[in-house]
Order: C-alpha cells, then structure tokens, then sequence
C-alpha cells in the first residue's frame, strides 16, 4: 500500500494581498521560497519515489524546488488543482464580503453548497482528488508519493480520506508547505500527520499568511 505526502504550496504574492486564487496564478514571495527550501529539507528524511502536483504555477514552483532537491522529477496534473473560483479569482476577501454577500455567507456556513459562476464546487474537488488516488493506487503500490497541491484541495483529500462529509472543510487547517502523511492499509488509509510546519522554525518563515478563502 502507497504513504501520501500531502503538502501545500509557499506563500505567494496573492496569499500575502488577501487575494482569492483559485486556478489563477501567482508567484512565490521570497518567504514562499523558503518555506519550499525548507520544506524540501524536511522531507529529505522520508523515502519519496514520486512527486506529483497541481499544474498550476505556485504549485509547480513549489514542487520543484522539492524534487530539485531530491533529485526527483515533478509530474503536473490538473487533478490537483485548486478549487476553480471563477469570478472570484483575483479579488480581495473584502471585496468578496462586500459585493457577494450572500455567496460569501453561503461558503462560510455551506460550503459544500457554494456554486460561484465559472467556478467549481467542493465536490468538483472531490471527484477528481478521489480519481487521481485511485489511479496511483492501482499503479504503483508501496511507493512514497508526494503530492503538492492548494489549501482547499488538500483539506478535501483529507476529509475524503476521513469519510467526512466535505461540508468540514473549516475544521482543517492547512499553512503554506504544512505536511500531511496518509499511508494506506489494507482497512483504508490512516491519517499519521497533519499540518505539520516543524520545518518552519527560524523568524518570519513561521509568520503564515492565510489563504484568502480558509
């Protein structure tokens, strides 16, 4: 049975502004890289064979500078992918209460329920998280698999993972570049770390930035 390391991206530019990003892309501020450089330390200690990630930037950016280190070539996928926020994309969280108040109260008590046009919805999230576990699952077995992916879409996986409904989203906490171990057993998968942000011990790398829409 494979062990999932589940990981989020560095802080970027938008998560600093309080900008909502969905699919949309931003860089890594220098903290971002960092946090990824000591990130990629940490990890250095657990047998990883494969890294996967969201094919968007801050993701990318982020596993890489993982597998440069480990010498490990990074596979992009969309399946990882943060949730789509459509017309949401780009704008402040004060912008969002404002002008869409009813949505935003909507995604604060329901948010399984959200529906954001051009954007997706939780269980979008879920299906395709759930998807790309079932391909790995079948083709690899005892592997150690690194997957760097987005605030909204590791919390789905580990609810998922959990059996809880994705309404709990809120009852996670996720910091940029927190480690999450899951390994799978014959009985299911077992949760054996979360949130983890040891690694990030020294000054301003512990002062986390939330994600716009946590």
């Amino acid at each position: 049975m494979n062990t999932y390391y589940l990981v989020r991206h560095g802080q970027t530019e938008w998560n600093t502004q309080g900008r909502t990003q969905g699919h949309g892309n931003s860089p890594l501020t220098d903290l971002g890289v960092k946090q990824a450089e000591n990130l990629a330390n940490a990890i250095k200690k657990y047998p990883i064979d494969l890294i996967y990630c969201s094919d968007l930037g801050r993701a990318i950016q982020t596993a890489e500078i993982v597998g440069q280190n480990l010498g490990i070539e990074v596979k992009p996928t969309s399946k990882l992918r943060e949730m789509g926020f459509g017309i949401w994309e780009g704008m402040k969280l004060t912008d969002i209460e404002a002008e869409y108040a009813d949505m935003f109260a909507i995604w604060r008590n329901q948010p399984d329920k959200l529906i954001v046009p051009g954007g997706e919805m939780l269980k979008d999230i879920k299906k395709r998280q759930d998807e790309l576990l079932e391909e790995l699952n079948t083709k690899y077995q005892n592997k150690h698999i690194l997957l760097v992916s987005h605030s909204v879409t590791v919390r789905v996986m580990l609810l998922s993972m959990l059996d809880s409904d994705i309404s709990n989203i809120y009852r996670i906490k996720q910091d940029n570049t927190a480690i999450n171990i899951v390994e799978y057993k014959d009985y299911g998968p077992v949760i054996k770390k979360i949130n983890d942000t040891s690694h990030l011990v020294t000054g301003d790398d512990v002062n986390q930035v939330k994600s716009a829409l946590e």
